[in-house]
C-alpha cells in the first residue's frame, strides 16, 4: 500500500461529518416504524467501513479491539435488518428473536474489543494484565446484575438496558478513559473513541432515568447514533495507528492508576442506578462515594507522579554518574573491607591497564601492585583503615601496577578512610597514571646527580656515595679514592677548541669507567678533574688501579678532526676507620697535587693516616 493511499486526517473528518448528517436525517426525518432501523443500518455500515480502514490501511496495533468493534457494528446492522423484518410483519416472531441474538452478539463483540485494548502491548503476559482483565469483567458483571434487577425496565429495552448499557459502561470506565490519557497526551482517535463510549452510556443510561422508550426521547435518541459517527472519526484518523503502541514505564504506571480509578467509579455509578429502580438515598451516597473516590484517586495519582519523578531523577542521576565514570580519566575502585577484594572498578581501568573491569572484580587489590611496591601499598591501606574520618584520613601513595602488556605503569593512588555506608564497607580508591611524571622526576634527579657532558656522577652525587662508603669503614677492606687531573688541559682546549676539549673529556671518562669494576664509582668533579671511588680496596689494589688508569690515559685519543695524547696526574688515598668523606677526598686531592709538582704524568698514593700504601 503506497503512502498516498492511506486515508488522511481530512478524509477522516469528512467521513465523520457524513455520519453526523446521516444521524440528523435519521433522527429528524425518518418516522418510527420499519424504515427507522433500516436507515440506521446505513450508519452502522459507515462505522464498519471505518473499523476496516483502521485494520487494513492504518495497521493499528489494536487488532483485537478493532475487530471486536467491527463485529459489533456488523451485528448491530444485522439486528437492524432483523428489526425491519419484525416491524414490517414479514417475520414477526423470528425477526424479534434474531434481533435479540444479534444485539447480544454485538455487545459481546464490544466486550471482546475492550479486552483486546487491555491485553495489547508488552504487558500481555504479566500478572497485572490478568488483574486488569478481571477488573473489566467484574465491573461489567456487577453492572449487569444491578441494572437487570431494576423492575422498571420495559421488556422491549431489556437487551439495551440490562446488557448493553452495563457492558458499554465498563468499557468506558476501564478501557476508554485510560486509553484516551495514554502516551502522555490525547490523540484524535483515542479522544473520539472515548467520546463514542460517553455518548452511548449517556444515551442508554439516561433512558433509565426518564423511564421511556429511547426513541421516544428526542434528546437521548441521537446520542447512541452519534457515537457511531465518533467511531468513524476514531477509526479513519491516522492517529489510530499509534493507539496501543508500547508504553514506557511512566506511561504504564499512569494508565494503571487511571484504569484503577475508572474501575472504582463503577461502584458509585451502580449505587445511583440502583436508586433509580428502588428509591432511597442512593443518589446522595453514590455522589458522595464518587467524590471520596475521586479525592483518593487524585492523591494516589499525585503519589504515583511523585514516585515517578523520584525514579526518573534517580535514573538520570545514575545515567550521569555512569557517563562520568565511563569518560573519566581517573579510575575509581571499591575494595571490600573483609576480604580486600575489588567489588567495583570503573571502565577507565581498561585504557590504563589494558584489561576490562570484569577482569579485576573479585581480585585482591594488593595483587594489582608491582611486587616491589606491595609492602608500601599495604602500609597505606593500614594507615587509611585507622583513620577516623573518611576524607581527612585519605592516604596518598605512588605505586607501580602491572599492565596487560607485561610492563608496569606508575599510578598516583588516593585511598579513602575506611567507609561504612550502605553498599560500601571498605575503601574507595582513586588512581590515575603518572608514568610520564615519574619519568620526568627520575630524569630531573638523574640530571641533578649527573654531569651533563660525560654522563658520570657529578660532585654532589659522588660526595653522597663517598659518605655512604665511609659511614662504617672496615679496616680489612677500606674504601679508596683516586683523584685524577688531566695535565695541561687548558693548552689542549685553547689549541684545538672547546668542542675538541669536550670530546677529550668524554674519552677520558670512558677510559676511567672501563678500567674499574662495576661496583666502583667514577665521577667528574668539574673541569678536567675526575674522581674514582674504589668501594673495597687495599694498598695493592689501589696501586694497581692507579697504574692502569695512568697507562690508559697516555694512549692517543682520536677526536673528530685530529688525534692527540694527554697525560694525567693521579693522587690516591686509602681510607681508614674514622675517616670522613671530606677527609678522605682531601687526602686524595693533596696527593694529586704532589704528583703534579713531581712533574705530571705521575701518581702519588697514601695509605691509612697518610702513610704510603702497602
Amino acid at each position: 500500500m503506497s503512502a498516498s493511499a492511506v486515508p488522511t486526517a481530512r478524509a477522516a473528518w469528512l467521513h465523520a461529518a457524513v455520519a453526523v448528517v446521516v444521524v440528523v436525517v435519521v433522527s429528524t426525518f425518518i418516522p418510527m416504524g420499519p424504515w427507522r432501523p433500516g436507515a440506521e443500518v446505513v450508519l452502522f455500515a459507515l462505522g464498519l467501513g471505518g473499523a476496516l480502514t483502521a485494520l487494513r490501511h492504518h495497521r493499528t496495533p489494536l487488532v483485537v479491539a478493532w475487530r471486536g468493534i467491527a463485529l459489533g457494528l456488523l451485528f448491530f446492522a444485522l439486528s437492524g435488518v432483523a428489526e425491519v423484518l419484525e416491524l414490517s410483519g414479514a417475520l414477526p416472531t423470528a425477526g424479534g428473536i434474531a434481533e435479540s441474538v444479534f444485539d447480544f452478539a454485538a455487545y459481546a463483540a464490544m466486550a471482546v474489543g475492550g479486552l483486546g485494548v487491555i491485553r495489547s502491548g508488552p504487558r500481555r503476559r504479566t500478572p497485572s494484565t490478568w488483574i486488569d482483565t478481571a477488573t473489566l469483567l467484574l465491573a461489567g458483571g456487577l453492572a449487569v446484575v444491578a441494572v437487570s434487577g431494576n423492575g422498571s425496565t420495559p421488556s422491549g429495552d431489556l437487551m439495551e438496558l440490562s446488557i448493553g448499557t452495563p457492558v458499554l459502561t465498563a468499557v468506558l470506565l476501564v478501557v476508554c478513559v485510560p486509553l484516551a490519557l495514554a502516551h502522555g497526551g490525547r490523540s484524535v482517535a483515542s479522544t473520539a473513541l472515548l467520546g463514542a463510549a460517553v455518548l452511548t452510556v449517556i444515551g442508554y443510561g439516561g433512558r433509565l432515568v426518564v423511564e421511556t422508550s429511547l426513541r421516544d426521547t428526542p434528546i437521548l435518541d441521537p446520542l447512541p447514533l452519534l457515537s457511531v459517527a465518533a467511531l468513524v472519526l476514531a477509526s479513519r484518523h491516522p492517529s489510530v495507528a499509534q493507539m496501543g503502541r508500547p508504553e514506557s514505564d511512566e506511561e504504564s504506571s499512569t494508565n494503571r492508576v487511571v484504569g484503577l480509578g475508572a474501575a472504582l467509579l463503577v461502584s458509585p455509578a451502580l449505587l445511583i442506578l440502583w436508586t433509580v429502580g428502588h428509591g432511597g438515598v442512593g443518589f446522595v451516597l453514590g455522589t458522595g462515594t464518587a467524590v471520596l473516590t475521586g479525592l483518593a484517586l487524585w492523591r494516589l495519582a499525585a503519589l504515583a507522579n511523585e514516585r515517578e519523578r523520584t525514579r526518573a531523577a534517580l535514573v538520570a542521576s545514575e545515567a550521569r554518574l555512569q557517563l562520568l565514570l565511563e569518560n573519566a580519566a581517573d579510575v575509581i575502585a571499591i575494595v571490600e573491607a573483609s576480604t580486600g577484594c575489588i567489588t567495583y572498578i570503573s571502565p577507565a581501568v581498561q585504557s590504563l591497564l589494558g584489561r576490562p573491569p570484569a577482569y579485576f572484580v573479585g581480585r585482591n587489590a594488593i595483587d594489582l601492585a608491582d611486587p616491589r611496591d606491595q609492602p608500601r601499598l599495604r602500609a597505606a591501606v593500614a594507615a587509611a583503615g585507622d583513620a577516623a574520618d573518611v576524607h581527612a584520613g585519605a592516604v596518598d601513595t605512588d605505586i607501580r601496577v602491572e599492565h596487560a602488556s607485561g610492563g608496569t605503569r606508575w599510578v598516583e593512588m588516593r585511598i579513602s578512610g575506611r567507609v561504612n555506608a550502605v553498599g560500601i564497607k571498605g575503601w574507595v580508591v582513586n588512581f590515575r597514571e603518572v608514568t610520564d611524571r615519574k619519568m620526568f622526576e627520575d630524569e630531573l634527579r638523574r640530571q641533578a646527580r649527573t654531569d651533563p657532558l660525560t654522563g658520570l656522577l657529578n660532585r654532589a652525587a659522588f660526595a653522597e656515595r663517598l659518605r655512604a662508603a665511609t659511614a662504617s669503614i672496615d679496616a680489612a677492606t677500606p674504601p679508596a679514592v683516586l683523584f685524577v687531573d688531566v695535565d695541561d688541559f687548558k693548552t689542549v682546549n685553547d689549541s684545538l677548541g672547546h668542542a675538541a676539549g669536550d670530546e677529550l673529556l668524554v674519552t677520558v671518562a670512558a677510559r676511567l669507567t672501563a678500567d674499574v669494576r662495576t661496583d666502583d664509582v667514577v665521577a667528574r668533579l668539574g673541569g678536567d678533574e675526575f674522581a674514582v671511588l674504589l668501594t673495597f680496596a687495599d694498598g695493592e689494589r689501589l696501586r694497581d688501579v692507579a697504574d692502569r688508569l695512568l697507562t690508559s690515559l697516555r694512549s692517543p685519543m682520536a677526536l673528530s678532526d685530529t688525534t692527540t695524547s694527554v697525560t694525567a696526574s693521579i693522587g690516591g688515598a686509602l681510607g681508614s676507620p674514622g675517616d670522613s668523606a671530606e677527609r678522605l677526598l682531601h687526602r686524595a686531592d693533596t696527593a694529586m697535587y704532589e704528583a703534579k709538582r713531581a712533574g705530571k704524568d705521575s701518581l702519588t698514593l697514601v695509605g691509612a693516616q697518610g702513610s704510603a700504601p702497602a
